[in-house]
């Protein structure tokens, strides 16, 4: 059995961009700031978050740029050449 499922905390690095679709969809794309554990200081990672529907509707609403939240999902690894 194999399983994709991430959880992550951080901060959002600039406001939310909300877009809306003929079809109705809804998709919130952000990026987010999260620090390791770690003593040496060292930089954040950063990871594109995409979030669909009705939670798109409420980080429309209640995220900006900084904001903390958590976000629960799965991921997708891209590469462009």
């Amino acid at each position: 059995m194999s399983l994709n499922v991430v959880t992550l905390v951080g901060r959002v690095g600039g406001d939310p961009d909300v877009r809306r679709f003929d079809s109705g969809s809804i998709k919130c794309s952000l990026t987010l700031a999260v620090n390791r554990r770690s003593k040496n200081n060292e930089q954040p990672d950063w990871f594109k978050i995409e979030i669909w529907g009705k939670p798109a509707e409420v980080a429309e609403k209640w995220v900006n740029k900084g904001s903390l939240i958590g976000v629960k999902g799965s991921l997708k690894f891209e590469t462009w050449v």
